[in-house]
C-alpha cells in the first residue's frame, strides 16, 4: 500500500485544528477542568477512531497549556 504524503499531511493538520477547537470548547465549558473533561470523553467506548485521535491531540494540546 502507497501512502501519499499530502494526504497524510492535511488529515495531521486537520486533526491538529480540530483538536484546538475542541481545546477551546472544553475550555469554555468547563473552564480549569477542561483537561479531566478531555479525558473523560476519550474513555467513552462509542467514539470513532477519528474522534478518538482528535481527542488524543486534545488532550496534549491541554496538557500544554
Amino acid at each position: 500500500m502507497i501512502l501519499n504524503p499530502i494526504r497524510v499531511y492535511r488529515r495531521w493538520r486537520r486533526a491538529q485544528q480540530e483538536a484546538l477547537e475542541e481545546a477551546q470548547m472544553l475550555r469554555r465549558r468547563h473552564g480549569e477542568t477542561a483537561l479531566e473533561a478531555a479525558r473523560a470523553k476519550l474513555a467513552r467506548e462509542d467514539l470513532s477512531s477519528w474522534g478518538r485521535r482528535v481527542l488524543q491531540e486534545t488532550v496534549k494540546v491541554l496538557e500544554k497549556a
